[in-house]
């Protein structure tokens, strides 16, 4: 990062909107977000979309105002929420669906501090011009990968697979618990009572060849002469640094969090860590 100005995410996303007497209500029922409480700070916050069974299908960004939402869809995928949405959408519920033009989505960020705790600015044609975000430098492709890396920001088809739920990737802040009825509540509740969860997400780093730490390649806690040897975690996310020093996100296995070291299927050692915008649920 430079001495003389702040890096900045500087990046567009897909957008939805809800708008009728009933956002609000709509909202409260398909996210993790305290929509009503939300709706009073009039401010950006974030939240989860989930399955029945308690999976991230999507993390968002909302703007609540009366009688109408924005939603930005930070990690998900677009047509999937729609359909989602339409599914249950009647006309009881006093709400209709558009899809809006991507939003430009900016925010300072840095290496110490969790992009949850940190405000972001979405841009439209005139709410911002170029000269005011002159005095910041926007992070290049690489630079804003190994940053979301070490955040631990999930991705679509990699870190959110359909089956992990938001304590296993570091989102419980984002769930309130208290707010009665919502998609996959029963799950999450479930998941909270037990205070276990199968895996949990980590940042790993290792001097290797590319193709013994790409995406699906497994973690172990011993090397092959090992009779002992189990499979600790599966690789999500994966980028070469330079020549030989990779780093990425896996999901490792509950029982095997606290151990700092593991190996690749080539013996390659594997230093993880908890990513930095990860948050211990139990």
């Amino acid at each position: 990062m430079t001495e003389t100005k702040s890096l900045i995410w500087d990046e567009t996303f897909p957008s939805l909107l809800l708008k009728g007497n009933g956002t609000a209500a709509f909202l409260h029922g398909q996210t993790t977000a305290d929509i009503f409480a939300q709706q009073q700070l009039e401010g950006v916050f974030l939240s989860c979309w989930l399955s029945t069974k308690g999976s991230l299908k999507a993390l968002l960004e909302i703007r609540i105002s009366k009688n109408m939402a924005e939603i930005v869809i930070i990690a998900g995928e677009i047509n999937s929420i729609i359909e989602g949405f339409e599914s249950v959408i009647f006309p009881a519920d006093k709400v209709k669906l558009e899809v809006l033009k991507p939003i430009r989505r900016i925010q300072k960020i840095n290496n110490y501090q969790s992009w949850k705790e940190l405000n972001s600015s979405w841009i439209r044609n005139s709410e911002l011009i170029e000269s005011e975000i002159s005095k910041y430098t926007k992070a290049t492709k690489e630079e804003l990968q190994i940053w979301k890396t070490r955040q631990g920001i999930p991705a679509f088809d990699r870190e959110m697979n359909g089956e992990t739920n938001p304590y296993e990737l570091g989102l419980g802040d984002i769930i309130k618990l208290d707010k009665g009825c919502y998609l996959g509540q029963e799950a999450i509740a479930r998941f909270y009572r037990s205070k276990s969860v199968k895996y949990q997400l980590r940042y790993w780093e290792a001097f290797g060849e590319a193709d013994n730490l790409d995406i699906g390649k497994n973690f172990f806690n011993t090397i092959k002469d090992n009779e002992l040897r189990k499979k600790v975690g599966v690789i999500t996310s994966s980028m070469k640094i330079n020549d030989n020093f990779l780093c990425g996100l896996a999901l490792i296995k509950n029982n095997f969090i606290n151990k700092d070291i593991c190996f690749s299927e080539k013996e390659e050692s594997i230093i993880f860590k908890k990513p930095i915008s990860f948050v211990q649920a139990f």
